[in-house]
């Protein structure tokens, strides 16, 4: 059982540091997207650095607000491991006492059997 609880905690640990790690959008493509996007408008050269200007501060707006989000479901995913496996631990505990109680009626039964047939 604490096997599998490792097992388990160290597969939500590696997609924690993998899902932490945003892709993040490269300068050439953003720079490719604006001059595609530039060619294709009427837009003068002076009006091209203020779509560079806006295009870049809306890809970064957008990768801060993508980790904000991917932190929350690493929280989340974080929280429901923590309670499943704190279920998985009580299981085994009462699984534990249950085999208990039912050696020590076994053992009751098997000495109220001897002492009847004597």
């Amino acid at each position: 059982m604490r096997i599998i609880i490792i097992i388990s905690f160290l597969i939500v640990v590696g997609l924690v540091f993998s899902a932490i790690q945003v892709p993040t959008i490269h300068s050439k493509k953003v720079e490719e997207a604006i001059k595609e996007a530039t060619s294709q408008s009427q837009v003068t050269p002076e009006d091209e650095d203020i779509v560079r200007q806006a295009v870049t501060l809306s890809v970064e707006k957008l990768e801060s607000a993508q980790r904000t989000r991917l932190k929350y479901l690493v929280s989340a995913y974080l929280v429901i491991w923590l309670v499943f496996m704190l279920y998985l631990l009580r299981l085994g505990r009462q699984q534990q006492a249950l085999d208990q109680r039912l050696a020590q009626l076994e053992q009751e039964t098997s000495d109220n059997q001897d002492e009847s047939m004597k």
